[in-house]
């Protein structure tokens, strides 16, 4: 199937956002977001695009604000996450004549704290939600906020702790390249700020629900961060979801879920 890609920015009082506009060459069907979270980017979804050309969708896959190939630092609220997101879903409904779409939306991790709130905002705009390895809080890696910057130096800075810390997540060792895409993001100037606000704002879980979209969660079986609390965390947050574990995945994982969505 053969799609167009394209990549842009977005900018929000000289704030950029990136994100990339997937259309298949045939008629557009279904519309689809793809948000990555801090420590994945656009790079990571793109062996999804033929299977979503095949289905007619045209996908946006966006980096979340102040990481990826955004601008940082950037504000971390959710509530600000989402407004600029749906103003890049927005600007590519008008840039395709197709204002006022319907889309689903899709989230990795510490991301689908950011498609709830849409889902909340804009329930009218919205056909599904996918939750991916779902994290809806996140704990600080330290008790103060005064070692923080020691604990970037030493897991981000250093590459041979931050591959550690990324296969212990991943529960299998991953190829160099796809590591590197996800700690290159993470050195540039601003990103410390922008991580630390990000996990400041990610130690409680959110404030709303699912609504009444029909919901996938997508949970991996060998994932360390989905811990008890967080499992239940899904449960309250997602009650009424389908609920998908791989046994054998860890965080970081993408695999032919796709069929289920439509």
């Amino acid at each position: 199937m053969r799609l167009t890609e394209e990549s842009r920015y977005l900018s929000f009082s000289g704030m950029r956002i990136h994100f990339c506009v997937a259309r298949p060459d045939t008629p557009i069907h279904s519309h689809m977001l793809l948000l990555a979270s801090p420590l994945t980017s656009t790079f990571h979804w793109r062996k999804l695009l033929p299977e979503l050309a095949g289905l007619g969708c045209l996908a946006v896959l966006a980096d979340l604000p102040g990481f990826g190939r955004s601008d940082c630092p950037a504000p971390q609220s959710v509530e600000t996450r989402a407004n600029l997101l749906w103003g890049v879903l927005d600007d590519v409904d008008r840039s395709f004549g197709a204002p006022m779409s319907m889309w689903h939306l899709a989230a990795h991790g510490s991301a689908c704290a950011t498609i709830l709130q849409m889902a909340a905002q804009y329930p009218d705009s919205i056909k599904s939600q996918i939750h991916i390895a779902p994290l809806f809080s996140v704990a600080p890696p330290v008790k103060r906020a005064a070692d923080m910057d020691r604990w970037y130096r030493e897991n981000v800075c250093s590459r041979p702790r931050f591959c550690r810390m990324i296969e212990r997540f991943a529960g299998f060792p991953m190829d160099d390249y796809i590591v590197d895409r996800m700690r290159t993001p993470l050195l540039r100037p601003g990103a410390e700020i922008t991580l630390e606000r990000m996990l400041k704002q990610s130690v409680a879980p959110p404030k709303v629900g699912m609504g009444f979209c029909p919901t996938m969660a997508l949970l991996g079986g060998r994932d360390p961060l989905l811990d008890d609390a967080r499992l239940a965390q899904v449960r309250t947050l997602l009650p009424d979801a389908e609920v998908h574990r791989l046994s054998s995945a860890g965080h970081f994982y993408l695999r032919g879920w796709l069929r289920y969505n439509e």
